[in-house]
């Protein structure tokens, strides 16, 4: 019985050595590249002009939102200050009711925080996408030109290391600002 198990198993494996195409036929087949560039994406859509203009404009809408919440945190902690200095003349029942005001103007403030981060992460998604089209494009016509094969996008998780020479970021964002003024 051993040895018909043997058997099988042999004769199976000789079958799939003979059936299965050698490695080296098919290795053979995909071309080898001689042409590979990197570019810091990143880094493009930060330093290109309207990369700039972009992170200006949404410091800008920050910092007026932040102020709007800044005046409205000022009142609010105004409003309790005057709440705490009253409240020995006031009734429980007056106490309670401004108290309760006062919270929902917190959360009120707290709201309004939430929605202008959102409304900056919203900008920002819609700026970076813009730019990253872009540049996509500026990458695609310097591969072309320059016959690379593949371009890879260098970062901290992609690319650990790559000769400096390989770098088209440098380019890319000269030629973006050339064309996007």
């Amino acid at each position: 019985m051993l040895r018909h198990v043997l058997r099988l198993a042999l004769g199976a494996s000789v079958l799939t050595a003979v059936v299965s195409p050698p490695l080296t036929a098919s290795a053979a087949s995909v071309p080898t590249l001689e042409r590979i560039a990197i570019v810091e994406v990143q880094r493009c859509i930060m330093e290109t002009k309207e990369g700039k203009r972009a992170k200006k404009e949404l410091e800008q809408t920050f910092a007026r939102g932040q102020a709007r919440i800044e005046r409205k945190a000022a009142d609010l902690q105004k409003k309790l200050a005057d709440l705490q200095a009253k409240a020995p003349m006031l009734s429980q029942a007056e106490l309670q009711k401004r108290g309760m005001a006062l919270q929902q103007q917190q959360a009120e403030l707290e709201q309004l925080g939430m929605e202008l981060q959102q409304e900056v992460m919203e900008k920002e998604a819609l700026l970076t996408e813009e730019i990253y089209g872009k540049v996509s494009e500026i990458v695609e016509q310097i591969a072309m030109e320059e016959d690379v094969q593949i371009v890879l996008v260098r970062s901290e998780m992609t690319v650990l290391w790559a000769n400096p020479q390989l770098d088209i970021t440098n380019r890319v964002i000269v030629r973006y600002d050339k064309k996007h003024k």
